[in-house]
């Protein structure tokens, strides 16, 4: 008998204990699932605002288990990220395409979209660094990064239009989702408005603008080659300086430099289809005079090129 009783004393205090926990446990899901759905719907409708609603929520839904404060930046920031990490999904299918997964109608298509989407990461880093950095005055240049690499994907799809290749449908799918994104962080962050141009704001130096040093002034005016040889890479097709090819100088100035490298191309005609990738950064080319320093290509769309391979000359680089 007493152990009946006691069975039944035990019985009901699990209940009454459970029961309690229970209905707290039940009242903590509901409570949750009431922030997150609200959460969900403020993201959504934020993201109606951008030019790709659905990219942008699909972006912004790991804000949720990450903790991103709710703000115009931390969206931008995430959104941004994403484009980030789908661009480099991008390089590695650029990287492993192989000639038969795209086959070129216009020669250089693919090497155009590489060069250009390395362009478009650099900016892509770059916007970041500014956003992050918590200086609104630099939002405006974030902005122009941006800005500047969305003209990369028209331009690379131009060229992919004629291709053919079982890889060329996931290539273009991949770049449109790219920018998808970037044109999304773009339109998160806040336009600031123009100030008012002061006097004296935009000065010059010696007839230069402020942000040229004073050494690339001082080779910059001088007169007949009277420079230091050790400020600058010469080019001379007779062999009189550092190389007799205007490549070759590019190819030997630092990658990715903060300090200006100038090349100094001595009169002559230069018969060279002169690249400069966006990583060797900071270089000018100073010659003799457009009438006696003359770089001219070979390159043509008759013969299968694609605009931008056949234009493009020291673009590249910034």
């Amino acid at each position: 008998m007493a152990s009946t009783l006691l069975r039944t004393f035990l019985l009901l205090s699990t209940i009454f204990i459970v029961r309690p926990w229970a209905v707290n446990s039940s009242s903590f899901s509901s409570a949750t699932d009431t922030t997150l759905d609200a959460h969900l719907a403020s993201i959504r409708s934020f993201c109606k605002s951008t030019p790709y609603p659905d990219a942008c929520f699909d972006s912004l839904k790991p804000s949720i288990s990450i903790n991103i404060k709710p703000n115009i930046i931390g969206y931008a920031l995430q959104s941004l990220q994403t484009a980030i990490f789908e661009a480099d999904k991008l390089l590695d299918l650029f990287l492993n395409i192989g000639s038969l997964g795209v086959v070129e109608k216009q020669k250089g298509a693919i090497q155009d979209c590489k060069e250009l989407h390395q362009i478009t990461m650099s900016s892509l880093q770059r916007s970041l660094s500014r956003i992050r950095s918590g200086d609104a005055r630099k939002l405006s240049d974030a902005r122009a990064f941006l800005s500047a690499s969305l003209t990369n994907k028209n331009t690379c799809l131009e060229g992919l239009d004629s291709a053919t290749g079982p890889l060329k449908s996931v290539i273009v799918q991949s770049i449109t989702s790219v920018y998808r994104h970037i044109s999304n962080s773009l339109s998160m962050l806040p336009k600031q408005e123009l100030r008012k141009v002061t006097e004296g704001s935009n000065r010059r130096l010696m007839g230069f603008p402020a942000w040229v040093s004073r050494k690339d002034r001082r080779i910059l005016q001088s007169f007949d080659g009277d420079y230091n040889p050790n400020d600058v890479l010469t080019v001379a097709k007779d062999g009189s300086g550092n190389f007799t090819t205007i490549t070759d100088a590019v190819n030997f100035a630092p990658n990715t430099s903060y300090d200006r490298t100038i090349i100094y191309i001595r009169a002559g005609i230069y018969q060279e289809n002169l690249d400069i990738p966006s990583y060797k950064t900071n270089i000018v080319l100073l010659g003799d005079g457009a009438d006696v320093t003359i770089i001219t290509g070979n390159r043509s769309v008759g013969d299968g090129w694609t605009t931008f391979s056949r234009l493009r000359r020291w673009v590249s680089g910034a």
